[in-house]
């Protein structure tokens, strides 16, 4: 009995009901192209429909050739990863009696859809993004290449039409045919691979976990010298990434080979320099890609727009200057780190700044009142709580501070200020609860009256003593 071909399964599934009874598909409905003939995606084993079902859709993989062992095979692959499919698998199942083509059965693979592109195609997409194809080479490095390297098992035909990345930029594996399994070992490989992609001495007897080494390093060096240089996509001939069979059979002569080994990506240049060295040596004996990776930069090189900018950090001449700074605020609660930090600003002078021995004192600068601050005995200026010297101009704190009494020579402002340090009051130190502006008052009116009566009597006494002769 002949094995059929495509067109024979083309013709079947445009019956769902008569061709997949029993399977679940028969009430599906298969895509169509624009021509209304069933889409149909064909490979060197296999052809694939798919079949949309009550929402779902599935992808039907048909295939086109008799795999004696298939059945046995899949039921082992199934049972291997029922607790363990890692996330680049997606949900199988073989069918012995899948399709029936002219009242025979033959056996299909039913599998989850995936909604995506082949990467050839989503490389060919992205071309200008750089960002992008670097992010999906990180990707198949920890996510499909650390997976099979993990669980010891190989998908034995890695390339770019059974690798799909999705819109959400994941990375799924599809076509489980010929995989590995640790039971399998020492069998012959039921397929060779992709020769695009696979070792150049490899034969059905390397059928083992090491067979995806060299494919696995071949798609991460692809997508990182193409995110390097799009225009290495001038090698891509529908049926590659950039490397082909010629490619690996003899490097030195290789124009793309002797081009990546110049490559200013320094990761490009080195694994390019390691596969090189890889073709030459039994299959067996090339390392997984984290192995290879090792010791190699794999980020990208930080472009110039990407480094901070000097000006990103405050610069001396961005700080605000002395004249430059806004008087100080009103506030009814200033912190005293923030207080001190304007006062700073503002009472901060540079050499050339301060004024010359014959310079007039420059004009105070109008006080805004503080429910906190120090104001200045001399010139009014209201100062942070926390200040030792005048910001405006830099009378010093040491003995007291008082308000301005206008009217008074410099001495009885002193006294004053002696006055009102003796009676241990201070209008810096006033306490919560108190309102300064009252005890300003208060203060003022006693030092005022305590002077007013101490003059009265020196001038009696004065009056007494010269006019009418008295002595104390």
């Amino acid at each position: 009995m002949p094995w059929p071909g495509i067109t024979d399964f083309t013709e079947a599934v445009q019956n769902p009901r008569v061709c997949f009874k029993g399977a679940e598909l028969e009430t599906g409905s298969v895509s169509v192209n624009q021509r209304g003939m069933p889409l149909i995606f064909s490979g060197a084993f296999a052809c694939v429909y798919p079949v949309s079902v009550g929402g779902r859709t599935f992808a039907v993989r048909c295939f086109t050739r008799e795999v004696k062992d298939q059945h046995d095979r899949y039921n082992q692959l199934s049972e291997y990863l029922i607790n363990v499919l890692p996330p680049s698998f997606v949900h199988f199942e073989y069918v012995e009696h899948g399709i029936s083509i002219k009242g025979n059965w033959y056996p299909i693979v039913k599998m989850e859809w995936v909604a995506g592109e082949s990467l050839n195609s989503f490389v060919g997409s992205n071309l200008n993004s750089p960002d992008t194809l670097r992010r999906v080479a990180a990707q198949w490095r920890g996510g499909p290449a650390a997976s099979l390297r993990g669980l010891g098992i190989a998908h034995n035909d890695l390339q770019h039409g059974n690798v799909m990345v999705q819109a959400d930029g994941r990375i799924r594996l599809v076509d489980y045919d010929g995989m590995f399994l640790p039971q399998f070992r020492g069998q012959r490989s039921p397929e060779l691979g992709h020769k695009n992609f696979q070792h150049p001495l490899r034969t059905a007897e390397d059928y083992d976990a090491y067979v995806d080494n060299f494919p696995s390093l071949v798609v991460y060096l692809s997508l990182r010298a193409v995110a390097s240089d799009p225009g290495l996509w001038s090698f891509y001939n529908d049926d590659n990434l950039i490397f082909t069979r010629n490619d690996y059979a003899d490097p030195r002569q290789s124009a793309l080979f002797n081009l990546l080994k110049r490559s200013p990506d320094e990761a490009v240049a080195k694994l390019t320099e390691r596969l090189e060295k890889y073709c030459a040596l039994p299959v067996k004996d090339v390392p997984d890609l984290e192995t290879v990776l090792h010791g190699i930069p794999t980020g990208p090189a930080p472009s110039p727009s990407a480094a901070p900018s000097p000006s990103a950090a405050p610069s001396p001449s961005a700080a605000p200057s002395p004249s430059a700074a806004p008087p100080a605020t009103p506030s009814t609660s200033p912190s005293p780190a923030a207080g001190g930090h304007r006062q700073a600003l503002q009472g901060r002078q540079t050499p050339s700044a301060q004024p010359g021995p014959t310079a007039a004192h420059p004009a105070p600068t109008p006080a805004t009142p503080s429910a906190q601050g120090i104001q200045c005995f001399n010139c009014s200026y209201t100062n942070s709580p926390t200040a030792t010297f005048c910001a405006n101009c830099q009378t010093s704190f040491a003995a007291s501070t008082a308000p301005r009494l206008s009217g008074f020579p410099r001495s009885a402002k002193s006294m004053a200020a002696q006055f009102s340090q003796a009676l241990g009051i201070g209008i810096s130190t006033a306490s919560p609860g108190t309102a300064p502006g009252e005890l300003k008052k208060v203060l003022l009116g006693v030092t005022a009256t305590v002077l007013t009566v101490t003059a009265l009597i020196v001038a009696i006494v004065a009056w007494l003593i010269t006019v009418r002769g008295w002595y104390i």
